[in-house]
């Protein structure tokens, strides 16, 4: 029978149990008992939310028993190395209908629960023979070892469960996606991600499943796609032959739309780093790959060819050069939102607001900002923003000392070194594209002064005479210092009256 444990109690008759720093008997391992394999998965499956599997991992056994009627359950033993894990534990196992025990060696002795806040223990050992001796309140219950359960078994032998609504789990982004196509498919796919300007990495893999009526069996192409259209995403769940898969760790990814029953994140130690695993809920499978796939730009997967014909052809005879080819610049309006807004264009007719601001800036601003004097109106250029000047036209740097207005951008959309290099920005200068159009102007360094020291203008100071209302100082007179001898006592008697007589 059972014993509640009391406090500060240092006896037991359970052997390898003991207090811990909160007075809980524990033993070594903890042990979870089931009824069935369902109950065995909704466990971890809670516990996967709750707490990193990786932890317990390490220790981790999970043995199928038989008990003396014959009954086959699941015994979980786990290393037991404080009671707020074993809390946490028995709690999810007493609500899937399942006992908790603690203890070492083979006497496993129950948890504690509301009835014994400190645990329990036996008062007499059980003498049969078995592998596992379980003691409860309504029974002590010899068990025999059946066989033991790798924990990656029941991981990768688990089917993946569809989202509810068939969709997509809405917290997973697409930033980045995994795509296993089948071989029919593969030139397809890789073409048509190339012309739609979406940037891949893939490969052609080797599967040991069976291929369906797209693939024969021997492999299937892996690409690694980023930043994949929405409306592409889509496309791709949606044509047979093609599955698109989530990355949820370094190096297993799960099919979109499903979900494994187990948290795979909170036990990653399963993946080897040497392996690739990618878990598809379509074909209820799981394809684990000999190592991380090496990928090469889809780019280059591209059959390129060329059509020869029999008749010769010659190139045609011109009389001068040709004309380069050229693109010019273009600037067009744009719904883009602004970025780096560090000039304004002040126009000459709105000169007069900006002596009306400067009363209000402070004087690192004044500071900061730079202005320069151009046929258009006032440019002014602040390294950290123009903020404090709210008019003018705000000007973005699209690239290094090259100002668009704000609202705007430049067509064809070329890098900033070509741009740089083309339009003639840094090179002691600033370019400014005109709103209205027409060409840019361009602006010296040189030219720019600090706004305080600008917009301030010279004060003429007025010479003023000395008013005869005051009669004249009187005149002064030259200070005499004399030296006198200090005498042997020069500071006696200094406080108050002549020194005392003294005979000497």
């Amino acid at each position: 029978m059972l014993e509640h444990v009391a406090l500060h109690q240092t006896r037991f008759h359970t052997p390898g149990i003991a207090p811990d720093p909160r007075g809980v008997v524990l033993g070594k391992l903890g042990a979870l008992l089931f009824a069935s394999v369902d109950k065995l998965v909704s466990c971890f499956s809670i516990l996967s939310d709750e707490l990193p599997l990786d932890d317990i991992l390490p220790s981790l056994k999970i043995t199928e028993i038989r008990t003396p009627l014959g009954a086959r359950e699941f015994l979980v033993l786990l290393h037991a190395s404080s009671s707020y894990l074993m809390d946490r534990a028995a709690r999810v196992t007493r609500f899937l209908g399942g006992l908790a025990f603690t203890g070492g060696g083979k006497h496993f002795v129950k948890y504690r629960d509301d009835a014994a806040p400190l645990g329990y223990d036996v008062d007499s050992l059980s003498t049969e023979t078995a592998d596992f001796v379980l003691y409860a309140d309504a029974f002590t219950q010899p068990c025999a070892r059946v066989k033991e359960i790798p924990f990656a078994q029941i991981v990768f032998r688990l089917s993946l469960r569809r989202l509810p609504g068939g969709g997509a789990d809405p917290k997973s982004g697409r930033e980045l996606v995994w795509l296993s196509v089948e071989p029919g498919l593969a030139a397809s796919v890789i073409t048509y991600l190339w012309r739609n300007r979406v940037a891949c990495s893939a490969t052609f893999v080797e599967r040991l499943t069976t291929g369906g009526a797209f693939g024969d069996g021997r492999g299937f192409l892996l690409a690694r796609v980023v930043n994949l259209p929405e409306r592409m995403l889509h496309l791709f769940e949606e044509v047979p032959g093609i599955e698109v898969h989530q990355p949820l760790g370094e190096n297993f990814v799960v099919q979109r739309g499903w979900r494994h029953p187990l948290r795979l994140e909170a036990c990653q130690t399963l993946f080897e780093k040497d392996r690739f695993y990618l878990f598809s809920g379509r074909r209820d499978t799981v394809d684990v790959l000999a190592g991380p796939p090496p990928l090469v730009q889809g780019e280059r997967l591209l059959a390129v060819g060329f059509a020869l014909g029999t008749g010769e052809r010659t190139r045609p005879r011109t009389t001068a050069d040709p004309k380069p080819l050229r693109v010019e610049l273009a600037l067009v309006p744009s719904i883009a939102p602004p970025r780096r807004v560090t000039a304004t264009l002040i126009r000459w007719e709105n000169a007069a607001w900006l002596k009306k601001i400067v009363f209000t800036l402070p004087p690192t601003v004044l500071t900061d900002y730079r202005v320069a004097p151009v046929s258009d109106g006032l440019l002014v250029r602040g390294a950290r923003g123009v903020d404090g000047l709210p008019i003018g036209e705000l000007q973005q740097e699209v690239a290094p000392s090259i100002y668009l207005p704000v609202g705007h951008e430049l067509l064809p959309r070329v890098s900033e070194a070509v741009l740089t290099e083309h339009v003639g920005g840094v090179a002691g200068r600033c370019v400014v594209f005109r709103r209205e159009g027409g060409p840019p102007f361009a602006v010296a360094d040189s030219e720019f002064e600090s706004l305080g020291r600008r917009v301030l203008g010279r004060l003429e100071v007025e010479m003023r005479e000395r008013s005869s209302r005051l009669p004249p100082a009187p005149p002064s007179t030259d200070a005499a210092v004399a030296n006198e001898p200090a005498g042997a006592l020069p500071l006696w008697g200094f406080r108050g009256g002549p020194p005392p007589d003294v005979d000497v």
